[in-house]
This record gives structure tokens, sequence and C-alpha cells, in this order.
């Protein structure tokens, strides 16, 4: 991919840094780009660019069918062995202009899935190394190999006791990292999702027949290809794998490498489709239920007569069957995607999984049952990466408290644990406890007080206060959709709503994503014109992962009560059994844990640089208990001042006022060392002066001249310099 090589290039001291998205992200051509939708453009740019299609074009006459002009430039690129890139930082946009460049052209997906394995600095999302569907963790740092090989995992340098490769891993905002890689190990099928299996299904079949009668070798070569693919994964050795494409095939090698009713395609369909019918089955239920994998597993091989051995394979099987088809529209075979992904965690995990049927998923009265695979073990998704680098590192500005982390994770060798605090010029943070409002009545978001009317109207009234007090743009975070649909309903009810308008806008985040994208540009526009506004919004969604409130869109953030997971949901309650069954974690510290660093995620959005300033207000009195507010970040709890920890409502008004007329006063920031931001000449100058002083540092020190004796010197040892410094104090 490079015309230098990465070791020397690194020497000379220049690096390459590539970033890499999804093809919606990153494609340049002139129709496929024009799409929104991400199936739609991956669809059209396999239609372009899969071998088959090439082949066929250039047998046909030339004009009769297009191909992409980026990736035949990449293509040809790869043929001449010529560097794409030179040494730099390349982000999405500049390889996009790279792509539209006369002098490159080429596609800037490929490119960057190409020049991966030979950049110093990747970029990328998080499922391109933990989701194994599409994980792309093999091409990072080293030679290129197949995800899920002995050496992805790990190999000798990970079992054996011989050295990981030499990379480094960093997470970043892997304060959820835990649900990452929960969320890309588990799958969710329902009876929708299984008639279009059948519907996948049939197409296969009649896809299969017609090429039996075309080209009847493709089929032929398939199990060949399945070998080495296997070979390749780790499932069989060099030597099995020779004789299993040996016209004379033992039973006992076959059955323990690759099963028998998967070898031929037909012989694949026909066991999906029994799969199929068994889970239609399975999921007519009237009760919701909980079962482990093992029996599960047990019921497979009574109804439809299949073990563990070949419902491991069945992924990599279709994989294969969908690329001897040539089929380039993957994602219209999703349904059946899925179902082999199911099975396939199913025969591989024996632990570590639990699968959850529940009839009515969405609301009672609802009769819509959902099959899912839960994966309950996070340390699974994350360990062939702990295996194989030799340095991970997660940090996150909310990822408190840090000892959860290894436990959850299963991280063994954890070699040090750090929370770092903020360097501000001035304090530019103001963290404030609301326990109760001035007529004493607590604040809190606790199940049996919420619609308490008390309650409510302190919220409402705490809210009214603040818009009055607070300029430009507030963001207010409620525990979930229900509770803040609840609460809004009151408000509206008892005249809070018309009241706040009269002060500032206000705007809500709902489910719809397109929506909720239209109410934060309003938002915006709002603050931008001086009037500011209220944004309301529900923790764990979308406004309070991704979307920043700072300067002027963000002066204070409010949670309304403790974002605590819904303790009654099937899927927790299995996870908090396996946590304190396998890691000795209590539930309450986990759901502490969690809600805290969600609690902190929402607070960390009005904070994004070092000039920026805010108030932080935790309206519930649960926020005042140790076993809470231990758990905010230390950057945040180092502004905590003790008289802000148990607030009325009123007076909490009053000290945001304060502080907020106090940083409205003109500032002007030190320069030099001592500035909280350095500019570039100051940070030359102190690299400069670090230099000199480690250069002093390391020169050896001239040994001191020797003193003659003085005339008169008596004594031995010091008393004769006792006496000449007696005499000389006397002068």
């Amino acid at each position: 991919p490079a015309a230098d090589d990465p070791g020397a290039r690194r020497l000379k001291g220049h690096i390459l840094g590539i970033c890499l998205s999804a093809r919606r992200n990153m494609c340049v051509h002139a129709d496929v780009s024009k799409e929104g939708d991400r199936e739609r453009v991956d669809e059209m740019c396999r239609q372009l660019t899969a071998p088959w299609i090439r082949d066929s074009t250039g047998k046909e006459a030339k004009g009769d069918r297009k191909l992409c002009t980026h990736y035949e430039k990449y293509e040809q690129s790869l043929s001449n062995q010529s560097q794409l890139l030179t040494d730099g930082i390349y982000t999405i946009e500049d390889l996009r202009e790279k792509g539209l460049e006369e002098g490159f052209g080429w596609c800037p997906y490929y490119a960057a899935r190409r020049l991966i394995q030979a950049a110093d600095v990747v970029v990328l999302n998080y499922q391109y190394v933990l989701d194994p569907k599409v994980s792309m963790a093999s091409q990072l740092g080293g030679a290129p190999i197949m995800p899920g090989s002995r050496q992805a995992f790990g190999g000798k340098g990970a079992e054996g006791g011989g050295h990981l490769e030499p990379s480094i891993v960093v997470f970043d905002e892997a304060h959820n990292i835990d649900d990452v890689c929960i969320e890309s190990l588990s799958v969710r099928l329902n009876r929708q999702r299984l008639d279009q299996s059948s519907g996948n299904l049939t197409r296969l079949s009649n896809e299969i027949e017609r090429v039996k009668k075309e080209d009847n070798a493709r089929l032929q070569d398939e199990y060949r290809r399945l070998v080495q693919g296997l070979q390749a994964a780790g499932q069989i050795d060099a030597n099995i794998a020779e004789r299993l494409q040996s016209p004379v095939l033992p039973d006992d090698l076959v059955n323990e490498a690759i099963p028998g009713n998967i070898r031929r395609a037909e012989h694949f369909i026909s066991l999906l489709r029994r799969i199929v019918n068994f889970l239609r089955r399975y999921l007519q239920v009237d009760r919701a239920q909980c079962e482990g994998p093992l029996s599960i597993l047990h019921k497979f091989e009574e109804d439809v007569e299949v073990d563990a051995k070949s419902l491991k394979f069945c992924h990599e099987r279709l994989r294969s069957l969908l690329n001897t088809l040539r089929v380039s529209n993957l994602d219209e075979f999703t349904p059946i995607t899925k179902v082999a992904d199911f099975v396939t965690l199913l025969g591989t995990y024996a632990q570590g999984f639990t699968v959850i049927t529940d009839p009515y998923p969405e609301a009672e009265g609802i009769y819509d049952p959902t099959l899912l695979l839960s994966c309950l073990d996070a340390s699974l998704a994350i360990r062939p990466v702990l295996k194989r680098y030799q340095s991970v590192i997660l940090t996150s500005g909310t990822i408190s408290p840090l000892e959860m982390y290894p436990k959850i994770l299963g991280m063994t060798n954890v070699v040090v644990t750090e929370s770092f605090s903020i360097t501000m010029a001035r304090r530019c943070l103001c963290p404030l406890i609301v326990t109760h409002g001035p007529d004493q009545v607590p604040i809190t978001s606790r199940f049996s007080l919420r619609e308490d009317p008390g309650v409510v109207h302190n919220y409402g009234e705490l809210l009214e206060q603040l818009v009055q007090t607070v300029p430009d743009g507030m963001v207010c975070f409620f525990t979930s959709y229900r509770y803040m649909e609840q609460i809004i309903e009151k408000w509206y009810e008892t005249g809070v709503i018309a009241r706040v308008l009269k002060h500032k806008l206000v705007f809500l985040e709902t489910k719809d994503v397109v929506a909720t994208t239209y109410a934060l540009n309003l938002y915006r526009q709002a603050c931008d014109s001086g009037q500011g506004a209220v944004f309301l919004s529900v923790a764990r969604g979308k406004v309070a992962e991704g979307i920043d409130f700072d300067r002027h869109y963000g002066r204070c953030v409010v949670l309304f009560g403790v974002p605590f997971q819904y303790s009654l949901s099937r899927e927790l309650r299995a996870r908090l059994e396996f946590l304190k069954e396998h890691y000795g974690i209590k539930e309450a510290e986990f759901l502490n844990f969690d809600a805290m660093r969600q609690a902190s995620q929402c607070l960390g959005r009005v904070i994004r640089s070092k000039r920026d300033y805010g108030v932080m207000v935790f309206a519930d009195q649960r926020y005042a208990r140790l076993d809470k507010r231990s758990k905010i970040p230390d950057w945040i709890q180092n502004f905590l001042e003790p008289g802000h920890i148990v607030m009325a409502s009123d007076v909490a008004v009053a000290a945001a006022r304060t502080f907020l007329l106090e940083m409205s006063q003109p500032y002007e920031e030190p320069v030099g060392s001592t500035a909280s931001v350095l500019t570039p000449e100051a940070l030359r100058a102190l690299q400069f002066r670090e230099g000199k002083a480690a250069a002093e540092a390391a020169t050896p020190a001239a040994p001191p001249p020797e003193k003659r004796p003085r005339l008169g010197e008596g004594g031995e040892g010091g008393g004769g310099f006792a006496e000449e410094g007696a005499a000389a104090r006397l002068e």
C-alpha cells in the first residue's frame, strides 16, 4: 500500500494517520454518494465493484456495463504498486478530496481499508474492533489475517508466553464500552424477521438450482474455498485441510472439522429451514421466560437433529454461500444472516449468554413475541483485543469509578489506573446538589415519590427560577421518556410551561431521530439570536451521548433525578445475576455505578473546553449520599464546595446567579507557562526550558576545589574549621 517501509518512515519522524468509516460517509461516486440510506449505498457499491461484475464487464462490449471509475483507479494503483498516499494525517474529508483529485482519483473507502495495514495511527469506530461480524482488528498493526484466526486471538504470543503485538489500542469515550461489547454479541429476532428469513431461503434455493444448471463448477469449488477459510480461521490445521481436499474423506475427520450436514449448499439450506421453523415454534409463548444456552441447545438437538458443532459454522457457511451465488445485495438477506448469527453464538458459547422470550416487549396487549440472545459477559468481545495487543488504554472524561471497569471487562493485567484533574485558569464550574425545595419537601425521582405533587411543584419552581437567572441555553435531563412526559404534562396543567415560555423557548427530545435533530437546530438558532432556550432531554438518549452544548449553547445543565436503569427488565436482571455470580459485583453496586456514569455523561455536555463555563445542578436528594457523590468524576468533585452539597432550590439559584455574574466579568487570561492553555510560542519556550534543564541534569557536576590547610589549624577532623568559623563570626 505504501512505497516506503513503515518502520523506516517512523525512524525519520514521519507518520501516516488514516480514518475509516462506512461507505456512506466516504463514497465519492457521482450517483452512489447521493443516496442517504446506508443499505442502499452498500448495495450500489457492491453492484459496481464485485469481482464477478468486473469480470463479466470485461468480457462484454465496452460501454454496455458501468463500473466505478474510482475503484478501478484503486485497483490500477495496486497493480502498479504505486504509493497511494504520502506521509501525513488524513481525515475522512481529506480522503474524499483525494478521491476527487486528478492525480489520485481512487476510492477513499477501499484505499483506507488498504492503508490501515501500513498506517501508524488509525481512527475508526468501536464496531470495527469489537464486533466479530465486521471486525477489522486483525488488519491493524500487523500483517493482515482473518478475523477469528488463532493469530488474531493471541496465538502463541498471548497464550504461550511470547511477545504481544507492540501496538497501542486506545478506546476513547470508553465509559459505555461494556454496553458496546454486549450489544455487539446480542441478537434479537421476532416473527416478522423469521418470516423474512423463510423468504430468503426460498430465494437462495432457487438461485442454487439455477447455478447448478448454468455453472455447476462454482458449487463444486465452494467446498474447497470453505475448507481454506476454516483453515485460516484456525478451526482446522493445514494437515487436516489437505486430507479434507482429497477424494477420500474419513467420516470421523469430516464430522470433527466440517459437519456433513452443511457441506453441500442444498443441505445447508435445508438445515437453516429447520432452524427457522424451530424458532417459530419456540416463539409461540404466552408468558416471558429465560433459558440458558445449554438448555436451548438440547432442544435443538432433539427437535432439529443438529448439534452445536454444526451451529457453530452457520455464519461462515452462509457467508461462503452468498459469495458463491454472487449476491451483491447482502442487506436483503439480513434476516437469515441474523438467524445464522443467533445459532452461531449459541453453538460457540456455553456461558455468558441467556435466551429471553418476551411475548409483550413494547406494551401490554400488543402480542409481538421477541427472541433475544442476550450477551451477559462484556469480556467476551474485548478478550481478543486484550490477548493480541500489548497495550490497551480506556479513556473518558466520565470513566468513574475506575476500579469497576477491570472487573466487568475481565482485565487481569491492569498496569495503571489514573484519574487526572483539569487545570483551569479560574473556577469555571459550579456543581450544585439540590435536595429539597423552599417548603422542605424532598426533591427526588424515586419511584414512590415521583408523582407526589410537592416534588413536581418543586421541580417546576426550580426550572422557572433558573430560566430567569441563566442566560442563553439550558439543557435538562430526565431519567426516562415516560417520566419526562409525566412531568411535562403536570407542568402544562399547573402553568409552569407557560411561565417558562415568557423567558425562553422550550424544545423536547423525542424517540424520532429526525424530529430531535430538527429541534436541536432550532434550539441553536434561539441561542444564537440571544433569546435563549431550554432543551428537555433524556439520559441515555441521543442528546446525552453525542451532542455538545459548548459556549452559549449550554450555560446550565439540570439533572432531574438519578438515571437508574429499569430494574425490572429481564435483560438487566439476568446480567445482574451473572455479575454477582462470576465477578462478585453486588446488584446495588452495579446499578449505582451505571447511573452515576450516565449522570456524569449528561453533565459533561456543557463543558467542552477550558474557556467554557457552566452550572451543573444535581436535582435529587440521593446525590448528597456518599455512595453516589463519590462516583462523580474527580474533575467535577474538585469544584464541589462543602456548602453546595445539601441545598434548597432557592439557595441553589442564588449561588448560580452569583457564579454567572462573576463569570460574565471581563477576564484577562494569564500568558506564558502559567496559562491554562498554552500558545504555540509558549509551548516551544516551555519545551526549550525543559530540554535545557534535562541537559544540565545529565551533565556531571565538576568536583569542588581542594582547600589548602592554614597555619595554626588545630585538631583533627572538623575542629579547626569550627574555630575558623567562630573567628569569622567575631570579626
